[in-house]
């Protein structure tokens, strides 16, 4: 089927000229709450015989960014545009989407470029399309609203008050059905392409589900699914095309893309981005093409009996226009989406690793805690402590202990190691090779645990009563599921090798949404957080906290610098090695703290100055009034200022160890919405004018700012939103500037 498409760019537009005829907004510093809307439409298609009629489309819009889908003569993006560029994503036309039902490939959306039409552009007046007969086509479309994947109350742990939960936003459900030349069981399943837009980001996510409505005579597989299938422009895509792991280990900006995608899974899905297979068709033009799908499997069976689902979720893209290559903005952009999707990141309670956990031992830690201000304690590794124990009266001296804590209003957690080291030779303890992972190559079992064996429920039972028996509200879940394939063949929770990734993952996502429905505060060194995850380590290196003290804290600025371009502070966790944790001796230890006064007060500047929390592991936090003094100091000093010390961070100077190193946190919404923190490392005296960036504080004529408390100074900012200070730093010293808006 062959069409042509003509007048319509003015409609395509329409959102992005009424946005831009206003005084043009930046999401990320002003407030943006346009409703999410669905707008329909209608343009000229005119047929192969020179007939005209209108076809409908629908266009998802927020103000700041806009999808338009084309509904005949099949269904298809015809557009997706960025109101801060306004330019458009999109290259050419193609498929929504792939899925593979008993290892049948299928187009999920039918239009392509027609006739002679190249696919180095998207020419529109007219255009040219064809329909594949044997993709999926359009059956309709019907709206909804975005729905929590766990629940979670803004607020809670000191996280902002503010936030919505779920989102505020619009979900565009589209409906497929299967080609009359698909087999009979194939048309038993409805496939289903979601689209969720949201207030005040230019931010998209789509995923795919799959739902079956046959007998059991006839179940389906379904064998592969990419979310997405993207024609972009190259200002969308990555200056080097290629495969990409998940997004949180790369840094922010280094594709050179105006578009930012990732997954919301932790493991087992690629996103590609690739030469277009219809480059021979234009010599010499870019065509990227972007695709996402899992690395192996699903595998999902769809129907009855053991094993089967009635319906299948896959993962989803998330696609955010960042309308920059600007690391700076690059990582704000990500915040923002972090804070949106999952907000129990913002959770920030400060906490103590204990070291000791015998009743007269945990009783001492938690009253140094209350004495100092910290709000919660983590039983440590080596601490003694036994999350999976089942002996009555180690839970009931447990269930005691908590009660204390929570007398002096502290919150306790505990360590576990449930994965990963958990298999045949683990260095964690063999849960049983029944329930080990099995190598593919090798067919034995391996160091880890299967988390779609027998040992999931095993571990669920144990943590699950643990928590409910002791009033536990914590948990440190060291080696979670890593992506570990299984070949295993008999385990409870997945068939094989092909779906052995794909149930793991869901099992622990589910396993730490499980966790969020009891509030419980969640250490996960992975990035599970669309799952309900808290932290993970923030460039967590064990062997780094037996390097001497002032070498630890000069690499661990340096890594919080780097990584909050990644994370939110809130986000990630440091370490501060009270005593020893892997080696080192005194050099690396901060006991005695009284001592080691100096780089103790360091590390709290630091650490609260960055907003990250870290792990203070040891069984005591001061030894004396003067190290208690200063405990307090820093702690009354993250009280005061928490709400812009949890917002995010404009980067200044990196630390190098060669002169001053400086960041800004920055908050428009705020009083305090700047908070500058300020390092001398050197030997020498630092005296120079310093210079603190404002844009993102949302000032633009005059800022107070205020050194240690003192009374303000108001500057006139300069025209790139800046001021300058005047510094007067001795060696190994540090200083903070608070901002205020003086317009």
């Amino acid at each position: 089927m062959k069409t042509l498409i003509c007048g319509w760019l003015a409609l395509a537009l329409q959102f992005v000229t009424e946005c831009c005829g206003q005084k043009q907004r930046d999401w990320l510093v002003n407030t943006v709450d346009d409703a999410v809307q669905l707008v329909p439409g209608q343009t000229t298609v005119v047929g192969s015989g020179g007939a005209s009629l209108n076809a409908n489309i629908l266009t998802l819009t927020n103000g700041l960014l806009n999808r338009t889908f084309l509904l005949q003569p099949d269904f298809g993006t015809l557009d997706f545009i960025s109101s801060s560029k306004q330019s458009s994503i999109v290259r050419a036309l193609t498929q929504e989407a792939v899925v593979g039902l008993d290892g049948m490939r299928y187009f999920i959306g039918g239009l392509h470029m027609g006739g002679n039409e190249t696919y180095a552009y998207l020419s529109r007046e007219p255009l040219s399309v064809s329909v594949n007969s044997s993709a999926w086509h359009y059956k309709g479309f019907s709206t909804t609203t975005p729905q929590a994947p766990f629940p979670w109350t803004p607020g809670s742990r000191h996280s902002p008050s503010d936030v919505s939960w779920p989102p505020k936003g619009l979900q565009l459900v589209i409906g497929f059905q299967a080609p009359s030349s698909a087999p009979p069981s194939h048309r038993n399943v409805q496939i289903n392409v979601h689209y969720e837009m949201y207030v005040g980001i230019p931010l998209v996510s789509k995923w795919v589900s799959v739902n079956f409505t046959g007998s059991s005579s006839s179940n389906v597989v379904v064998t592969e699914v990419w979310p997405e299938y993207l024609a972009t422009n190259p200002p969308y895509s990555p200056r080097d095309f290629g495969w990409q792991a998940h997004p949180w280990t790369r840094g922010p900006g280094v594709t050179g893309s105006w578009l930012y995608v990732e997954t919301d899974q932790a493991h087992g899905t690629d996103i590609h981005w690739v030469d277009d297979s219809h480059i021979g068709a234009s010599p010499g033009s870019g065509e990227p093409l972007l695709y996402c799908s899992y690395s192996l499997g699903p595998q999902v069976q769809l129907g009855v009996g053991k094993m089967s689902v009635s319906s299948f979720s896959s993962f989803r893209v998330l696609e955010l226009v960042t309308d920059s290559v600007d690391p700076e903005r690059v990582g704000l952009s990500r915040h923002r989406m972090t804070r949106l999707l999952a907000p129990q990141t913002q959770e920030n309670p400060i906490f103590m690793h204990g070291t000791k956990a015998d009743p007269t031992s945990f009783r001492a830690e938690i009253d140094q805690i209350v004495d100092v201000g910290f709000e919660m304690f983590l039983y440590s590794f080596g601490s003694g402590f036994q999350l999976e124990s089942l002996d009555s009266t180690y839970l009931a001296q447990i269930k005691n202990d908590i009660a204390y804590a929570h007398s002096k209003g502290i919150e306790v957690g505990g360590y576990d190691l449930i994965c990963l080291e958990r298999g045949h030779g683990g260095y964690g303890g063999n849960v049983g090779d029944e329930w080990d992972i099995i190598d593919p190559n090798t067919k034995k079992p391996g160091p880890h645990a299967c988390f779609s064996s027998g040992w999931l429920d095993k571990l669920s039972h144990l943590v699950f009563d643990f928590i409910n028996n002791t009033g536990l509200s914590g948990i440190e879940t060291d080696g979670p599921y890593g992506g570990s394939e299984c070949a295993s063949m008999t385990h409870d929770h997945h068939t094989g090798l092909l779906d052995s990734v794909y149930q793991q993952t869901k099992a622990q996502g589910e396993f730490y949404s499980k966790l969020r429905e009891m509030n419980v505060y969640i250490h996960q060194p992975d990035n599970f957080f669309y799952q309900g995850g808290s932290k993970t380590g923030m460039g967590y290196n064990e062997n780094q906290y037996s390097l001497p003290r002032w070498q630890d804290l000069s690499v661990s600025r340096q890594t919080m610098y780097d990584n909050t371009y990644h994370f939110i502070p809130t986000q990630g966790w440091m370490f501060v090695p009270i005593v020893q944790y892997h080696g080192g001796g005194s050099a690396a230890t901060f006991e005695p703290l009284s001592q080691n006064i100096h780089e103790y007060e360091w590390a709290l500047a630091q650490y609260f100055g960055y907003g990250v929390a870290p792990c203070y592991r040891g069984y005591r936090l001061y030894d004396s009034n003067k190290t208690m003094a200063v405990v307090q100091k820093w702690v009354k000093f993250y009280k005061t200022y928490r709400d812009i010390l949890i917002s995010d961070i404009v980067h200044i100077r990196r630390p190098d160890m060669q002169g001053i190193d400086a960041i800004i946190h920055v908050n428009p919404k705020l009083d305090h919405c700047g908070l500058a923190m300020v390092f001398n490392p050197t030997l020498v005296p630092a005296n120079e004018n310093f210079t603190i960036p404002l844009y993102y504080t949302g000032i633009t004529m005059e800022a107070k700012v205020s050194k240690e408390g003192s009374n303000p100074v108001v500057y006139q900012l300069f025209k790139d939103f800046s001021v300058q200070v005047e510094l007067n730093m001795p060696p190994m010293s540090f200083t903070w500037f608070v901002v205020e808006n003086n317009d």
